[in-house]
């Protein structure tokens, strides 16, 4: 007996299917809704299990799809399958979403949507081989791969892929679901190739907000020019909502929290910048702190979508240590969720260190909070 679970994708699905000699039965599987995994991910493979008369303890194998894709969707998944396979030690097959759309579709090669301008990326190489890999605008230009066919399950990856490289047949296909993975890993079902359970991880593909951000200081610098950074006026509160509306690790602040933040007289005060072109004027990015010398707190900072990949972070963030400075502070600190690994990576690109957790301080899902600090003297 194997159970299937994938929730990487906009919406999820469990499987479970019965080994038959060489093939794989699927006796049942469940739809489940997108942004609802942590709620109903465990329930749903009790019902699965239910309706087909099956006790946890009799399930043999547990596929699970560990990515790429949502980076919530990822975590909740492999969170739930740990827990259902630590205490009867069932063996567990993680496989890549990708190479279950590439197998669905009959196709070598698959794309998935990454937003951001980016798509996730499987090319097959020689000999059954093959690499994934998350590319933007940039990267499908410099690729120049051969005519090929590739899986498509969305919209935004097919229109990406089909104006950037005109000669590839692109393979339209249903999203795959839990039961398509345990089929696409029967051969590894019937060879016993098994995860280890302590080294499973999510296969993210993202890049580091460090690379999006920061880049190489010879890149940075010549994608920076032409950046201002200065103090965050009151009309331009409107264009800071919006970028961080559509970024998901920005603050999630209403209008007067911004408001308060531009307050000279405010209890803690705070330094709010702004990037923006000085060509255009358009707004690049924000960055807020709060000021309680000798200390503050790195609030929120973040690029709009159309500036990514630019070092406009990198930028903000130099700008603000040199305003935290003049105000006497000589450390910098910020909390972060322990499972988002691309800001951590950022934060760490910038010279913060990790000092502590707080257990269980975030909600929806609950995690731990990494505390992390930098010295600016």
């Amino acid at each position: 007996m194997v159970l299937g679970v994938d929730t990487c994708g906009p919406s999820g699905s469990v499987a479970l299917a019965r080994i038959e000699g060489e093939n794989a039965r699927i006796l049942g599987q469940k739809q489940l809704a997108g942004r609802s995994y942590s709620a109903t991910l465990v329930a749903s493979v009790g019902d699965l299990l239910a309706e087909n008369g099956v006790k946890m303890a009799s399930v043999d194998v547990i596929v699970v799809v560990n990515g790429p894709g949502s980076f919530t969707g990822v975590r909740v998944g492999l969170s739930a399958v740990k827990g259902l396979a630590e205490p009867s030690q069932i063996p567990v097959i993680a496989v890549s979403r990708l190479a279950v759309l590439a197998a669905k579709a009959g196709a070598g090669s698959a794309a998935l949507d990454a937003h951001r301008r980016e798509v996730f990326l499987r090319l097959e190489g020689p000999a059954g081989s093959a690499r994934e890999l998350l590319a933007g605008p940039e990267e499908l230009a410099e690729l120049h791969p051969p005519p090929m066919r590739l899986a498509v399950c969305d919209e935004a990856s097919a229109a990406q892929l089909a104006s950037a490289w005109k000669a590839t047949e692109l393979v339209r296909s249903e999203a795959p679901t839990a039961g398509d993975a345990i089929e696409q890993c029967l051969p590894r079902i019937l060879d016993s190739d098994f995860a280890d359970l302590a080294l499973l991880d999510g296969h993210y593909l993202r890049r580091s907000d460090a690379e999006i951000f920061g880049e190489s200081p010879k890149t940075s610098a010549a994608r920076s020019q032409g950046i201002h950074v200065r103090r965050m006026q009151p009309e331009d509160l409107d264009r800071v909502m919006g970028i961080a509306a559509a970024t998901h690790h920005a603050a999630g602040w209403p209008r007067q929290a911004y408001e308060k933040a531009l307050d000279p007289d405010a209890k803690p005060r705070r330094v709010a910048l702004v990037a923006e072109e000085q060509q255009s004027g358009a707004q690049a990015g924000f960055a807020v702190a709060s000021v309680t010398a000798p200390e503050a707190e790195l609030e929120s900072i973040a690029t709009a979508l159309a500036h990514q990949r630019r070092g406009v972070a990198r930028e903000l963030f130099s700008a603000l240590k040199s305003e935290l400075r003049h105000q006497g502070v000589r450390e910098v600190m910020l909390e972060v969720r322990a499972g988002n690994k691309a800001a951590q990576g950022f934060y760490r690109f910038l010279g913060f260190a990790e000092e502590g957790r707080r257990p269980a301080y975030y909600a929806d899902p609950v995690e731990d909070a990494i505390l992390m600090r930098l010295r600016i003297t």
